[in-house]
């Protein structure tokens, strides 16, 4: 099929045919090519062929021929075989042959075609189309002829041009100097350039080069002249201003405070140094005209392609480096840099900022912007007037509000309108006054659901303490307030518990002193039923067994009101004396140390503490009671309790200490654990000694210790509370 189609082209066209195998890049011509080109081969000449065309054509030509398209068309330039640049036009079908692109085209020379004579509409069209000031004139100086561009500048239309000479149209001085200009190119015969400034047909001041030459016939006779003029006016400004910029330059060179460098782009050494770069780097002149930038630049290549990469993704006209002063100190410099022409040859500027400030707070600001948005607590900023500005993923998760959804509005739609808006004009108020507040309150997250929070809001202000922003940070305390409920609830519980110990001790301590008072009842009741059973009673006898009795009964009453007071759920706190509550603690406790043989001291000084009295009591009764239960079982003589305290300047110092030989080192550091005990369970919960330590440091702001101490022949424990008094 291919090669049918090639005889019909060859019968049908003088044009050269050839196929073209895109995947081999062979080429074969099927006619005489050797009148346009001498190729040694006309078989498998591609290389050959491809070598003539023109390099402006080459890519074209090699890009349409691989397009893989069914139908190319192109046009490309050749030098034949005389060198001459001759024009084809090519056009090619694809045909596929054993799985191979195959195109079958022909080719034109067009070369002919193109050619013309420009007439003379043609020369006028194109002078017309010049920018430069095109003219002929006569010998006699008139003009014959101009473009439109002579017109413009000279401010005519060209009938009022043509036949005019000179100083009919140039101010005096202009037309003696173009006359005396063409006076001289008659003389000399030679083409000649000259440049002036020339006031044109606005009155405007305009720098114009000039070249005339002569025009002349086919007997080198000459006829007209011919003028081509340029307007220089720009160019000479801008040269004049280069100048002056060269120089303002200079002086800017050496008066800049900032460092700039000059570099040579082949060999990297600092080639100039303005004064503020000798300063910065430490370096004399001839000191860093010894060094290679890259001696100062720290920066590994690798590490300065990178950063080119990033300025040209961050569309930055600068450069980050790491530059090494003479004394060793890293700097951080921004640097911009570009070529420059410098003493009439291509330099590198650098122009060195430092910036090793900048670069320290900016880490600072990515290391607060890190803790704004990783921060627990939920933090917004707003502007004056309360609306949101910004937010950090905190207030997201706490809030349930996305950051999109709460910029530029006003956080009142946090609200849970459980508060009077009186709290809201306080705050406002305190803000305004202190510059801050803080305090608990209930906001309503995004599904509705109200929650408690700490909020604390802080006004921010500028250089001239003038404030610019409020910062407000929060936090969701529910599972807080529901940790509080519960610690309350288990501290209730285990105050229950150490008040049902204390109440089975109480009971002891009742009947140690109940059993006196009961044995005399019980006597003078016998007695005076035994005298009366055998007639011994005398009358005088029995108001003597009576006073006993009701003596008995009152100290057993008396004792009852003591406990139950013990006993009365009394918790407003109020100032009370601290001797009067340790002799409370003494009088409910000392039937029990007494029945186990127990001697307690006091030396107490006086003072007013704050609090519940009957909780300072239970911790005297706790620890009197430890004492007491670490005498068990131990053959001491003398078994005392001392109670003593001084007096601080804002504390009381109170001592509760026994000789019953002390703690053990295993156990100190428990003995104040919840339901820790060395008791047997049905002895003792625990929990009297860690109940004492709740009641010291929560509800008396104090502290307890427990240590041993020896002090002669005695050794034991000592516990000392400090407790904060009111005077």
């Amino acid at each position: 099929m291919i090669n049918n189609y090639i005889k019909l082209l060859l019968k049908s066209t003088n044009d050269l045919v050839y196929e073209f195998n895109s995947s081999t890049k062979t080429l074969k011509w099927h006619n005489n090519i050797n009148k346009y080109f001498n190729l040694k081969n006309s078989n498998d000449c591609f290389e050959e062929f491809y070598s003539l065309i023109t390099d402006d054509s080459q890519n074209e030509f090699l890009d349409k021929k691989n397009s893989n398209k069914d139908f190319i068309e192109i046009v490309f330039f050749i030098k034949d075989k005389n060198k001459k640049i001759r024009t084809f036009s090519d056009s090619s079908f694809k045909f596929i042959h054993n799985k191979q692109s195959i195109y079958i085209g022909t080719c034109k020379d067009i070369t002919e075609n193109l050619n013309y004579k420009l007439d003379t509409k043609n020369i006028t069209n194109i002078i017309d189309s010049i920018d430069d000031f095109i003219f002929y004139k006569d010998l006699n100086f008139r003009y014959i002829e101009c473009n439109k561009a002579f017109c413009n500048y000279v401010n005519r239309k060209k009938e009022q041009i043509i036949g005019k000479k000179d100083s009919e149209i140039f101010t005096k001085d202009t037309a003696n100097f173009v006359n005396w200009y063409d006076n001289e190119l008659l003389n000399k015969k030679e083409s000649i350039l000259s440049e002036k400034w020339i006031t044109d047909g606005n009155n405007n001041q305009r720098f114009i080069q000039t070249k005339k030459t002569l025009v002349k016939d086919k007997q080198n006779k000459p006829f007209a002249i011919l003028g081509i003029s340029r307007d220089l006016t720009s160019k000479k400004q801008k040269e004049k201003e280069l100048e002056e910029s060269k120089k303002t330059y200079i002086r800017l060179f050496e008066a800049n405070k900032v460092p700039v460098l000059f570099i040579d782009p082949q060999t990297y050494y600092i080639i100039d140094a303005n004064k503020a770069a000798l300063k910065f780097y430490g370096y004399t002149l001839e000191e860093i005209r010894a060094e290679k930038i890259s001696n100062i630049n720290t920066l590994t290549k690798e590490e300065v392609h990178h950063e080119m990469h990033l300025a040209n993704e961050e569309k930055r006209d600068s450069f980050i480096f790491k530059h090494r002063l003479k004394s060793g100190i890293i700097k951080d410099v921004e640097v911009f840099s570009g070529p420059l022409k410098y003493k009439n040859r291509k330099v590198l500027y650098s122009l060195i900022h430092d910036i090793t400030n900048k670069v320290k707070v900016q880490k600072a600001l990515r290391q607060a912007n890190t803790i704004y948005q990783n921060t627990k607590e939920g933090i917004f900023i707003t502007d004056l007037e309360g609306n949101i500005l910004s937010s950090n993923k905190a207030f997201t998760n706490i809030t349930g509000y996305k950051k999109e959804e709460v910029i530029g509005k006003n956080p009142r739609f946090l609200k849970s309108h459980k508060h009077p808006n009186s709290l809201y004009s306080n705050l406002w108020e305190e803000i305004k006054s202190k510059g801050f507040w803080e305090g608990e309150i209930i906001n309503k997250n995004k599904e509705g659901k109200n929650y408690p929070q700490w909020l604390t809001i802080n006004t921010v202000y500028d250089l001239k303490n003038n404030p610019i922003n409020y910062i407000a940070v929060f936090n969701d305390f529910s599972k807080i307030k529901e940790q509080e409920q519960l610690l309350r609830e288990k501290d209730h519980i285990m105050f229950q518990q150490s008040k049902m110990a204390s109440m089975g001790e109480m009971l002891r301590n009742i009947a140690h002193q109940w059993r006196q008072p009961l044995s005399v009842i019980s006597s003078s009741a016998s007695g005076l039923k035994l005298k009366q059973e055998l007639k011994l009673l005398e009358p005088k006898e029995i108001p003597e067994f009576c006073d006993g009795i009701l003596k008995s009964a009152k100290y057993l009453s008396e004792t009852i009101d003591d406990f139950t007071n013990f006993f009365k759920n009394q918790n407003k706190k109020k100032e009370f004396s601290i001797k009067d509550a340790i002799n409370k603690a003494v009088q409910l406790s000392s039937a029990s140390l007494k029945n186990n043989e127990i001697d307690i001291i006091t030396h107490i000084n006086d003072c007013k503490l704050y609090g519940v009295e009957n909780e300072f009591v239970q911790v005297m009764l706790n620890i009197i009671n430890n004492s007491k239960d670490a005498f068990h079982e131990k053959n001491i003589e003398n078994k005392k309790v001392i109670i003593s305290n001084t007096l601080g300047k804002e504390l009381t110092h109170l001592s509760i200490k026994d000789n019953a030989g002390g703690i053990a080192n295993n156990i100190m550091e428990k003995i104040f654990e919840p339901y820790f005990t060395t008791k047997d369970k049905l002895q003792g919960t625990g929990i009297g000694l860690y109940m004492s330590q709740e009641i010291i440091r929560s509800h008396l702001k104090g502290e307890i210790r427990v240590e041993n101490y020896q002090e002669n022949q005695d050794k034991g424990a000592n516990f000392t509370l400090d407790i904060p008094y009111t005077i």
